[in-house]
């Protein structure tokens, strides 16, 4: 599995003095739940559009995995 948490990078630039940088996360699924990984505490994440989709995209091909899987 790639590296997770803070990456101590600003890519989007930086959105207001709380603004902790950018953090890799894992989307999986376990034990019938979707574990959403940030490695760290998290207070808030902020994403351009683009990138909520894939997250949303991701989310949902789990989920309709787990539909499948399920008996």
């Amino acid at each position: 599995m790639p590296k997770i948490g803070p990456t101590g990078k600003f890519p989007e630039g930086k959105f207001n003095e709380h603004d902790e940088g950018e953090i890799a996360i894992a989307v999986y699924p376990k034990k019938g739940n979707i574990i959403i990984d940030f490695n760290s505490p998290v207070h808030w994440i902020g994403m351009p559009p683009e990138q909520a989709v894939q997250l949303a995209e991701t989310i949902l091909k789990h989920v309709k995995k787990m539909a499948v899987e399920e008996p």
